[in-house]
């Protein structure tokens, strides 16, 4: 029974992984583009008018997309859902007009705060549309994470991400556009995920609202609110510190070396996709206990493995990737496996959040964040100025782990999970064994030096093995995640239990 909402759980990662795939797949294949077209000062533009469109999300959503996850996971009714689904969309469109307006009114004054010109005033035009778009779209996304169609979320993203990838390789190396081509990418693939969830949304959408149903949604979404503003601190904070102790260029710079840890983000952000709803949908409580302590450890094994990758290569993939421009990003190369660590420890932090989501207890994470935000913002402060882009990217490792270690202690006492402390630990040392024997030929580039540090790295899976890290009969258990398609429908139905089918 244990094996099997683990084995749900993989699906629906799975799943939404190849949806998402391509959107974090999006970053790595234009980092040539990028790096190799665009000056690490225009790299520096996207980045600081992307983190404003990350901070205007949260005043967009003010946590609603939070609390429909929630609401609508146990809600058996297919009347309630409509009211539920209708009542959060209303509001959210209406915010959405009326912040778009806002934006679009204000994009010459935006443009000189966050890109020291106003000549990108029509970057933030595009923006406002952008954001609006968007909004309308996360709740249907939102609907079909809720209802387990994972298919239909994956298939969408998919063509989104295909779609924005070639318009933005049109755009740039064939028009020579620059870096506005990428908002406008954006924004034609934001226009087709909307148009091609509507007819979803639409079934589900009324012209009711209830006042009391908001308050509800609003009291447990809004929580969240500080909560993410302050993970996008932890996340943000460094560019906007760069660009005032160092200037664009080595926001730039960060830009790029942050798309090569894209993996271990990837990874994370579409286990965050299914765990909520996931641990929601299983009904026994100390079950979905076990199911926890088992997923962090498969968690643990899988992005270790893929952070040694990521670090093993780093010099690697900024040789192939930024081309002659290479040497401008060598220097900070150290930033690639510092902060894919960072977003490694940030899959642990959600999966800790499956105690908040399970008892209702959202009102303590902005403190968590906040704490993490505050220790991110502090390091950032002491460190760009003597360490540069590597200091930020400590400050985030630093942000990261704090919340973990915080989170953890804090949900112990009302959500109390048996870890595989034992298993965890033999995950850890063999890391760190492989990652201290790595490091010696890191700066080798020749071919020799390449296959030992190949053969290195795949002493990590078999170090696991010799410690006995899988227990009896689970490899066979693990063997059968491969075979997930054959039985899809089947565990979909399973996993869905007796909730309606909303029309």
């Amino acid at each position: 029974m244990r094996f099997r909402h683990v084995k749900s759980l993989a699906r629906h990662t799975a799943v939404y992984g190849l949806g998402d795939l391509l959107g974090k797949a999006t970053g790595i294949l234009l980092v040539p583009v990028y790096a190799r077209l665009l000056s690490p000062s225009e790299n520096g533009d996207m980045a600081l008018a992307y983190a404003f469109v990350s901070f205007s999300v949260l005043l967009y959503a003010l946590g609603l997309n939070h609390a429909l996850v929630r609401h609508l996971s146990v809600e058996r009714g297919a009347e309630g859902m409509r009211l539920r689904f209708s009542t959060a969309y209303w509001t959210l469109t209406a915010i959405g007009v009326l912040l778009s307006l806002l934006v679009w009114s204000s994009a010459a004054r935006l443009a000189i705060v966050f890109l020291n010109s106003t000549s990108y005033a029509d970057i933030f035009q595009i923006i406002a549309v952008i954001l609006l778009l968007d909004t309308l779209s996360e709740p249907f996304f939102t609907l079909c994470r809720v209802r387990q169609r994972s298919g239909t979320y994956a298939s969408v993203r998919f063509v989104q991400h295909t779609l924005q990838l070639g318009l933005t390789v049109y755009l740039i190396v064939w028009e020579g556009n620059g870096v506005r081509a990428i908002f406008w990418s954006n924004l034609v693939s934001s226009a087709f995920a909307f148009l091609a969830l509507c007819p979803i949304g639409f079934r589900v959408l009324r012209p009711i609202y209830s006042k009391p149903i908001l308050r509800e949604l609003l009291r447990f979404g809004l929580p969240f609110v500080p909560s993410a503003a302050a993970l996008l601190l932890i996340n943000l904070s460094d560019r906007l510190l760069l660009k005032f102790f160092l200037g664009k260029d080595a926001v730039g710079i960060l830009q790029i070396l942050f798309r090569f840890c894209l993996p271990m983000q990837m990874l994370t952000r579409v286990f965050r996709s299914a765990w909520a709803p996931g641990v929601l949908a299983i009904p026994d409580r100390a079950e979905a206990r076990t199911v926890v302590a088992r997923v962090t450890t498969y968690y643990a094994a899988g992005a270790t493995l893929l952070l040694l990758v990521l670090s093993t290569f780093a010099r690697d993939l900024i040789l192939l990737g930024c081309g002659s421009r290479a040497s401008e990003y060598l220097p900070a190369q150290g930033v690639i496996p510092v902060v894919t660590l960072a977003f490694l420890l940030s899959g642990l932090y959600i999966i800790l959040t499956a105690g908040v989501y399970a008892e209702g207890r959202s009102r303590m994470l902005p403190l968590v964040v906040g704490l993490g935000a505050g220790v991110n913002v502090g390091f950032n402060l002491l460190l760009i100025p003597r360490m540069g882009v590597l200091g930020a990217a400590w400050s985030t490792l630093a942000a990261y782990g704090v919340m973990v270690v915080f989170l953890y202690f804090h949900t112990r006492r009302f959500y109390p999970v048996a870890y595989e402390y034992a298993r965890l630990a033999k995950v850890a040392v063999a890391g760190g064994i492989v990652y201290i024997g790595v490091s010696g030929f890191a700066p080798d580039a020749s071919p020799s030096g390449l296959v030992t540090r190949c053969i290195l790295l795949l002493a990590f899976p078999f170090i696991l093995w010799g410690w006995n890290f899988l227990e009896s009969g689970e490899w066979q258990e693990i063997r059968q995640l491969f075979r997930l398609p054959k039985q899809a429908g089947v565990e979909a139905r399973e996993s869905s239990g007796d909730r309606p089918d909303v029309p």
